[in-house]
């Protein structure tokens, strides 16, 4: 981008603030994970080697997420994980990166998702916080991204993001998730991190460990040991409780931060998800 156009960009978003909390764009560098992770199901149906290429509703996946992130007042810059033997660009020339206002740049991926948001925080070294998602997450909105960053800022090394599962009932029945039984609620994932601070590095080493389980409670939480377990299946523990115990195995301060958004814990997994997130785009667009 010229620097003509650099300085026009940044005084037309002055212009539009509305306050001087947010008169800059935010602190946060965004983390995409982009990359191929075997077959996938909804990948071939479209016979795409990545599913964060696969178009819905006229766009990329990839897309809607970049745009999401870009049009947030908390993300400065965005980091892509994509797979090391293939350029981004070249092989989806629908991504137009060029066209949002903040710095993008890609980075290829690691052995494991662990290894790649390491790699993307090693790219920078000095962008902290970090805001991780991934490229599946065509529902994502720059409302959800600024409120789970804005819920992350504050008393904590690690955010988790989560919505209630009286919100999905409510807004999208028929959604079948993954959720976390608490003594006082069930809670689904967003896919949605915050690495706040250099702290929270410590947990990716254990973050590497449980990866393959994060959609099977039961061992993710044996993973924090079983007291832990027998506490999930009794429901002893409110979520501030868990996380408490969650940020003692860890080693730093771990927080959730609860979403009132469904759509903040749907995403592309499988073909029936795709129908769903197509259906509710197509109904987002015609309520413009």
């Amino acid at each position: 981008m010229k620097a003509s156009n650099i300085t026009a960009t940044v005084k037309n978003r002055a212009e539009k603030t509305i306050s001087v909390q947010n008169e800059t764009k935010g602190d946060f560098t965004a983390i995409v994970l982009a990359g191929s992770r075997g077959d996938c199901p909804v990948a071939s149906v479209f016979g795409e080697q990545y599913k964060a290429l696969v178009p819905i509703c006229g766009k990329p996946m990839i897309s809607r997420v970049v745009e999401a992130l870009a049009d947030s007042r908390s993300v400065k810059k965005v980091i892509i994980v994509f797979d090391c033997e293939t350029s981004l660009y070249s092989t989806c020339p629908e991504f137009h990166a060029d066209n949002t206002e903040i710095e993008i740049s890609v980075v290829s991926c690691g052995t494991s998702i662990c290894d790649s948001v390491r790699k993307a925080i090693d790219s920078t070294k000095t962008e902290w916080p970090y805001l991780v998602t991934t490229a599946d997450h065509a529902l994502l909105t720059s409302e959800i991204v600024d409120r789970f960053c804005d819920g992350a800022s504050y008393n904590c090394d690690l955010a988790v993001g989560l919505v209630e599962k009286k919100y999905l009932d409510a807004q999208h029945p028929n959604s079948k998730r993954t959720y976390l039984p608490f003594k006082e609620t069930k809670l689904s994932g967003a896919n949605l991190f915050a690495f706040v601070n250099p702290n929270a590095e410590s947990a990716l080493s254990f973050w590497k460990t449980i990866e393959k389980q994060r959609k099977k409670p039961w061992k993710l939480f044996a993973a924090f040991g079983w007291k832990n377990v027998v506490g999930l299946v009794m429901k002893r523990f409110t979520v501030d409780e868990a996380f408490m115990r969650a940020s003692g195995t860890l080693g730093v301060q771990v927080k959730a931060v609860r979403l009132p958004n469904a759509e903040a814990a749907i995403d592309v997994d499988s073909p029936k998800d795709y129908a769903q997130v197509s259906e509710i785009l197509q109904s987002r667009s015609l309520a413009i």
